[in-house]
């Protein structure tokens, strides 16, 4: 529950400094940081109180996770989401909510359609742009623990990536791919497959190290796949479900050692690909060993990873799951409770996949729709596909 004008924030009679005017003097003597984390309240929430100055005539916005962006379900945007009251007399704006005890938060102080700025009493930003996503104020609150396979020094032996390309009929030519192998890789192995719809495979590697040192997962093989900015050769619709349950595991069959099986193969796609993994997914069911259009024998995916599902997966999309049961398919969604546009996306899946016969793992984290949350719990998608059974009993699945 979002307020514009929190009880601290009134003037006391007779112009008495109030708590909220002296916090700010803490603030302006670098003596505290923005934004104010209250105590717990029954609920097991804490209140949080964004703070911004007025910049001249103009006057600040909070567009974080906790006020959805802005963003509606249907894609248009409330530009008036986030709007501040202002502290007294002060040239200070608060807005205050309460947030979950375990969350951690992304935001940005708006001040007009255009002007979107770091917080300046705020030192902490969030890894956005290390991780291919955007640069925005972070905090966490006190019940909020960092990921131990980023807190913990890189896995070491690493596992290696390598960057090839694929001669693809559906691409019209050259398509590029990296290649994650796990240390101790054996071009003879029978190893489990990971086909990511994303090409950031530097943070995810080090999760698979991570987890595989950890004796969380098997050593798995992972394939990157996804456009690259400007690229307008990247195939979709048809094309893309083509090379995706045809052309891309045909080849990675005849040149890694990876496993035919389709119980050892999962599809992940991340928020706009999570469609695309989908389909692939439902599509690729049938008889075991059928013959592709490639010449080779293979299983379709039995995995799927959907990391914090964006709603281009559309209604249509999440009805027609329930006439599609050609092969049983173990699901793990990742989402954030504070993804407000795109987590009723989520939810729908996970009762739609289930009801269709599907083993589904959900988990919802309170945090927004960021590179920075999919990479942080990315651990739980892959466990739920790869685990092993310490892995399963460590993560509760």
């Amino acid at each position: 529950m979002l307020s514009r004008f929190g009880p601290q924030g009134r003037q006391e009679p007779g112009g008495a400094v109030t708590p909220l005017q002296a916090a700010i003097a803490e603030i302006e003597a670098g003596r505290k940081t923005t934004p104010l984390i209250g105590e717990s309240t029954a609920g097991g929430d804490a209140t949080v109180t964004f703070l911004a100055k007025r910049n001249g005539g103009l006057v600040p916005r909070i567009v974080s996770d906790v006020t959805g962006w802005g963003e509606s379900t249907d894609g248009t945007f409330d530009f008036t989401a986030g709007t501040m009251a202002r502290v007294g007399r002060t040239e200070w704006y608060a807005l205050q909510t309460n947030v979950a005890p375990r969350a951690r938060i992304e935001y940005l102080i708006a001040y007009g359609l255009a002007d979107y700025r770091l917080d300046p009493h705020n030192p902490r930003q969030a890894a956005g742009p290390q991780l291919g996503g955007l640069q925005a104020s972070e905090f966490v609150m006190p019940g909020y623990r960092p990921p131990q396979e980023f807190a913990d020094p890189p896995g070491s032996p690493a596992g290696r990536i390598t960057e090839t390309t694929i001669e693809s009929r559906v691409c019209c030519g050259s398509y590029r791919i990296i290649v994650y192998t796990p240390s101790g890789y054996r071009d003879d192995g029978n190893y489990p497959m990971a086909v990511f719809l994303d090409l950031r495979s530097g943070q995810v590697s080090r999760v698979l190290d991570w987890l595989t040192a950890h004796q969380l997962i098997e050593p798995i093989v992972a394939v990157f796949v996804g456009p690259k900015a400007g690229d307008h050769q990247h195939p979709a619709g048809a094309q893309l479900l083509t090379f995706l349950t045809d052309e891309l595991p045909t080849w990675m069959a005849s040149h890694y050692g990876v496993s035919r099986n389709a119980g050892k193969r999962a599809i992940i796609g991340i928020s706009f690909g999570a469609k695309d993994a989908l389909d692939a997914a439902i599509s690729s069911g049938g008889p075991s060993n059928t013959a592709t259009a490639s010449g080779g024998q293979i299983d379709p995916f039995d995995g799927l990873g959907l990391l914090i599902p964006g709603r281009r997966i559309g209604r249509a999309d999440i009805d027609a799951i329930a006439g599609r049961r050609s092969h049983h398919l173990r699901v793990a969604i990742l989402a954030g409770q504070y993804d407000r546009a795109n987590v009723a996306t989520a939810r729908s899946l996970r009762q739609a996949l289930a009801d269709a016969g599907h083993t589904v793992d959900y988990t919802e984290v309170p945090e927004g729709h960021s590179a920075v949350t999919w990479t942080n719990n990315l651990r739980v998608v892959l466990v739920s596909l790869f685990g092993t059974s310490a892995g399963a009993r460590r993560t509760g699945h």
